[in-house]
C-alpha cells in the first residue's frame, strides 16, 4: 500500500475528487428536489381538492405518487450509493434506504392494504423529509477535509 493510500480520508483518488464529488453533489440535489417537489405535492393536494375540485382530483390520483416514486426512488439509490462508496457511513446509507422506502412503498401501502389516502400522503411526506435531510447528510459526508482545496 503506497503512502498516499494508507493517508487518504477515503477510497475516492484524491486526484478524480473534485469530480467524483461534482457528480454525487448533482444527484444529491437532483434528490432534494424530488423530495421536497413530492412533500409539497402531498401538503398541497388537499387545498387543491378544497378549492379547485376539477384539478385537485388529478393531483390526488394515484399515478402521480407512482410516477414521482419512478424518479424519487432510482436518483436517490444512486446518490445513495455512491456517497457511500465514498464516505462509507452505513448509517447514512440505511436513512437513506428508509426514506426511499416511505416514498416507494406509499402507492403500495394505498393500492395493496387498502389504507386511508390521509396516511399514505403522511407516509410520504415523512419520507421525503427524511430524504431531504439523508441527501444533505450525505453530501456533508462526502466533503473530505483533505479534498477541500
Amino acid at each position: 500500500m503506497s503512502e498516499v493510500q494508507a493517508d487518504a480520508c477515503c477510497e475516492v483518488n484524491h486526484a478524480e475528487h473534485t469530480n467524483f464529488v461534482e457528480k454525487t453533489e448533482n444527484w444529491d440535489r437532483w434528490g432534494i428536489i424530488l423530495s421536497s417537489l413530492c412533500a409539497i405535492h402531498c401538503l398541497v393536494t388537499p387545498v387543491l381538492i378544497l378549492a379547485l375540485p376539477v384539478l385537485g382530483g388529478y393531483f390526488e390520483s394515484e399515478m402521480v405518487h407512482i410516477i414521482m416514486a419512478l424518479f424519487v426512488v432510482p436518483v436517490g439509490a444512486f446518490a445513495f450509493w455512491s456517497g457511500y462508496k465514498h464516505h462509507k457511513k452505513m448509517s447514512l446509507l440505511a436513512l437513506g434506504f428508509v426514506g426511499l422506502s416511505l416514498v416507494g412503498g406509499a402507492p403500495l401501502v394505498h393500492d395493496f392494504f387498502h389504507v386511508e389516502l390521509f396516511r399514505e400522503d403522511l407516509m410520504t411526506i415523512f419520507g421525503s423529509a427524511i430524504l431531504i435531510g439523508a441527501h444533505l447528510l450525505n453530501r456533508r459526508a462526502c466533503q473530505c477535509d483533505d479534498h477541500a482545496h
